[in-house]
């Protein structure tokens, strides 16, 4: 054990560590510079005789790992504009603003993310910045600019290709870049002139991206909203499977066992995003409460109603089969802003869940997720000290992962400023009318607009 240097004693009324067992009452976590060192109960963990040590105690509350978010894209401004909008924008106001979203991120306890892609080397930059010392943010994980083929789904960002040479040769490309893993668009999205329905890549080309990613021991994930798209994954060895829609070609949703269980044999990590998902009804609701709609908007409302429910569903059937489901939150893409991460914990709770084993899909599990379980994930000495301390026992209730009193970053606290930065990081109730509503729509879907309080002051 080290002696030098100040030591840091954190008590408080648990401690979950996040490695499977349930949590340990009256727990302690000794930390030195940015490292555990010893985990247990309070009164068994002590510093060395001697030495400096801070004692820092948060009665009736709970010590746990901060969280890992899989899926995020901090380019974005949660104010609806798409990725093909966002695109026009120069590289430096996009750099800016996703070293806001990036605090947003750091202050609502999410310590480590992974950036599911952005324009150009915008995030290597913040990167850059926040190593620093110029800027604070979470640990990240990039990919850089997403692979796609040309029109497909994000390849505005920079990287789109064709053929498995061009696949193999971009791969390459965006590891010597910086790239920690490498994500495809396997299917269209959102981008206008993409086909979601179909698959973007042959098989051949998918196998020269994951060929080449694993040579230099990078992972690799894949955008799929189809189930051709997932099978295709599948096929060519990818490590994660994004947002997992099982549709068949001609849009017919059908929840495809056998695709289900090659992803249970092949330990493949899925991210459902359900969140993002239902997060235009969200939107769609708070506008026919306020103006109304229009008969097309009308039409999209209820088509929301039933493919959120379809998502849902297709979630359990994954949990219940014991897949390797994990938190993603698909922040901060349309309208869903930064810092609310924990909504798609709910969800995966609502889904099938313990509350225990939503708090493993946004620590412990995703951490596996990325390869940082070395680093992070879970409380155990020799890591990294991300900590958070948790208002509530998220053990019992997953609604007190959005109750964070206080972050640790490597073993610092970090300074969230002022009280009203860290309630007001959640998108809640202000996009409804009532609590009563929130409470009716949040279990079964909030995109964030930039809300208004009853005085009619912006929200962030």
């Amino acid at each position: 054990m080290p002696t030098d240097g100040e030591f840091k004693l954190i008590t408080a009324g648990r401690l979950i560590d996040a490695k499977g067992g349930p949590p340990i009452d009256n727990g302690a976590i000794l930390i030195h510079g940015s490292s555990i060192v010893a985990v247990g109960r309070s009164g068994e963990i002590s510093a060395p005789e001697g030495a400096d040590v801070q004692i820092l105690d948060y009665p009736g509350k709970t010590i746990m790992p901060g969280m890992v978010d899989c899926h995020t894209h901090h380019n974005g401004f949660g104010d609806g504009r798409a990725g093909d909008e966002l695109t026009l924008l120069d590289d430096e106001i996009l750099t800016l603003q996703s070293a806001r979203n990036a605090r947003s991120s750091l202050y609502s306890g999410v310590t480590s993310i992974r950036e599911n892609g952005p324009k150009n080397y915008t995030m290597f930059r913040l990167r850059d910045a926040i190593n620093q010392g110029i800027t604070v943010g979470p640990r990240m994980v990039l990919c850089g600019r997403p692979v796609a083929i040309i029109g497909g789904h994000m390849g505005y960002f920079g990287s789109e290709v064709t053929g498995p040479n061009e696949s193999r040769a971009m791969t390459r490309q965006l590891i010597k870049e910086g790239a920690d893993y490498i994500k495809v668009t396997a299917t269209g999205g959102t981008t206008r002139t993409s086909f979601p329905l179909k698959p973007s890549f042959t098989v051949e080309e998918l196998v020269a991206v994951t060929d080449e990613a694993h040579k230099f021991g990078k992972l690799t994930a894949t955008h799929c909203v189809s189930s051709q798209g997932i099978a295709n994954s599948l096929d060519a060895d990818v490590d994660m499977i994004i947002h997992c829609v099982y549709k068949d070609g001609d849009g017919t949703d059908t929840f495809r066992q056998d695709i289900a269980d090659r992803i249970g044999e092949k330990g493949v990590y899925v991210n459902p995003t359900l969140h993002v998902g239902r997060s235009g009804r969200w939107k769609l609701e708070h506008k026919k409460a306020a103006q109304g709609l229009t008969p097309k908007e009308t039409a999209t409302l209820e088509a929301t109603y039933r493919n959120n429910e379809v998502r849902l569903e297709d979630s359990r059937k994954m949990i219940e089969m014991g897949l390797k489901v994990i938190t993603g939150s698909d922040s901060s893409w349309g309208d869903y802003q930064l810092g609310n991460t924990v909504y798609e914990t709910e969800l995966l709770v609502e889904a099938g869940y313990t509350p225990m084993q939503g708090v493993h899909s946004v620590t412990s599990d995703a951490a596996k997720a990325l390869g940082l379980d070395d680093l992070v994930g879970t409380l155990e000495a020799g890591k990294e000290a991300d900590i958070i301390i948790v208002d509530g026992d998220p053990s019992h209730d997953i609604n007190a992962l959005w109750n964070v009193d206080e972050v640790f970053f490597a073993g610092e606290v970090v300074d969230r400023g002022s009280f009203d930065s860290k309630t007001t990081v959640r998108q809640p109730s202000a996009f409804l009318h009532t609590k009563e509503h929130h409470r009716e729509t949040r279990r079964s879907d909030a995109y964030g607009i930039r809300f208004q309080d009853s005085e009619g002051r912006t929200i962030d």
